[in-house]
C-alpha cells in the first residue's frame, strides 16, 4: 500500500509568462516534498487549488505516491505494476508478431526496473533484466522459468510500485528517462526511444480502457518524443566497385559462400528487405532468355520470414512467416532485377 499523510501545505499559485503562453502552476507540499500541477489558464488552476483546499478542510488524507487527495485516486493503487505488465504482455502476444513481442518485453523490462520500490541487492542486475525480458513478459516461456529466475520474479512482484505511480508526473518523467537510456546511462538512439514510448503509450491506453487509470499520463504534443530522420547519408553507401569486391569476397567463403553471395547480391541489386529474400523460392525468379537483348530479370515477393528467435514465435521456429510489410497478406510485389543479378542467378 502507498502511504498517506495529513501534513499538507498549499502555496500560492505561481504564474510564469513565457513568449508563447502563460502557465499557472499550483504548488503544495506533503511531508516536506513539493508537488506541482501546471495549467494553461488561471480558472483551471484556481479550480484545482480549491479542490486541494477543500480536501484539507474535510480532513482528508493525501497520497504520498500521487500527491493528490485519496478521493482523487483511481483504482490504480489496488493494481501492482508488475501484474499489470504481465497482463498487458499476454494481451499483446496474441495480436503481434515476434519482433513486436520482443520489443514489448524490452520496454516493459526497463519500465519495471524503474518502478521498483527499493534497489535490488540480492541479484545481479543482468540476472534481473534476463528474468524480466526472457520469462516475465514472454507468454510462452513464463511457466518454464528456471528456479533462480522464478525467485527473482517473485521478488519483483513483491517490490514493484502500484499503478498509482503513473499518476505522479515526477515518476512518469523518471520512467521515460529510464526507457530512453542505455545501460551505461547515455541516451539511446532516437528510434529506440520512440519505439519504447510507443509501446508504453499502448500500455497506458490499455490501462485506461480497463479503468485502471483515469487518463493516459504520458506527455503529448510537440517535443514529447525525439525526432527521427529517414534520410540516408550517401557517404555510407557502397559504390559499384566496392560492392563487386565485397560480393566476390563473400562468394569465396568456404562455407555457404555461393548461397550468401546470391543473398547479398539480391539485396544490393534489387533492394528488398532481408526477410523478403530469405522467403524467396526458385519459382519467384523470372529470368530472360540467354540471347534476349534485355537482360533484366523479375523477382516476385509475396511473403517475408524475419528472424526473431525461437523464444518469440508460436511454433518455436527461428523465422516467422509474415506478409509483406505495409501490404495485404495475399499481395505480391514485382521488383526488377539488374542484369548483373541475372548473371549471378542464372
Amino acid at each position: 500500500m502507498d502511504g498517506t499523510t495529513y501534513n499538507v501545505k498549499i502555496w500560492k499559485t505561481a504564474v510564469y509568462k513565457g513568449k508563447r503562453k502563460t502557465t499557472h502552476t499550483v504548488r503544495w507540499e506533503l511531508d516536506g516534498k513539493e508537488w506541482r500541477a501546471p495549467f494553461d489558464t488561471k480558472a483551471l488552476a484556481d479550480a484545482f487549488r480549491s479542490e486541494l483546499v477543500s480536501a484539507t478542510r474535510r480532513g482528508e488524507a493525501f497520497s504520498l505516491a500521487t500527491g493528490r487527495p485519496v478521493s482523487h485516486q483511481s483504482g490504480a493503487s489496488a493494481v501492482n505494476w508488475y501484474d499489470f505488465a504481465v497482463q498487458f504482455a499476454d494481451a499483446q502476444w496474441h495480436r503481434t508478431g515476434g519482433n513486436n513481442r520482443k520489443n514489448t518485453s524490452k520496454a516493459l523490462m526497463a519500465t519495471t526496473v524503474a518502478l521498483l520500490r527499493t534497489p535490488q541487492t540480492a541479484f545481479r542486475p543482468v540476472d534481473l533484466r534476463t528474468a524480466l525480458r526472457e520469462f516475465a513478459f514472454n507468454t510462452r516461456r513464463r511457466e518454464d522459468a528456471p528456479p533462480e529466475m522464478a525467485t527473482i520474479l517473485k521478488w519483483v512482484e513483491r517490490n514493484t510500485l502500484t499503478m498509482a505511480a503513473w499518476e505522479d508526473p515526477a515518476k512518469v518523467d523518471e520512467v521515460l528517462l529510464a526507457v530512453g537510456s542505455k545501460l551505461d546511462g547515455t541516451r539511446a538512439a532516437a528510434s529506440s526511444v520512440k519505439r519504447n514510448r510507443r509501446i508504453l503509450n499502448v500500455a497506458m491506453e490499455y490501462a485506461v480502457k480497463h479503468r485502471i487509470l483515469q487518463t493516459n499520463p504520458l506527455p503529448k504534443g510537440r517535443g514529447a518524443a525525439p525526432k527521427t530522420s529517414s534520410a540516408v547519408d550517401k557517404r555510407s553507401l557502397l559504390n559499384p566497385e566496392q560492392a563487386a569486391r565485397l560480393l566476390g569476397w563473400v562468394r569465396r567463403r568456404p562455407r555457404g559462400g555461393k548461397r550468401l553471395h546470391a543473398f547479398f547480391a539480391t539485396m544490393y541489386y534489387a533492394g528488398p528487405r532481408p526477410e523478403e529474400v530469405v522467403a524467396m523460392d526458385v519459382a519467384d525468379v523470372r529470368l530472360p532468355d540467354e540471347d534476349a537483348e534485355d537482360q533484366w530479370c523479375e523477382l516476385l515477393f509475396h511473403t517475408a520470414q524475419p528472424e526473431v528467435g525461437k523464444n518469440w514465435t508460436d511454433d518455436g521456429e527461428i523465422h516467422e512467416e509474415r506478409g509483406l510489410k505495409g501490404r495485404a497478406s495475399d499481395d505480391t510485389r514485382v521488383v526488377p532485377g539488374h542484369p548483373s543479378l541475372t548473371r549471378i542467378t542464372a
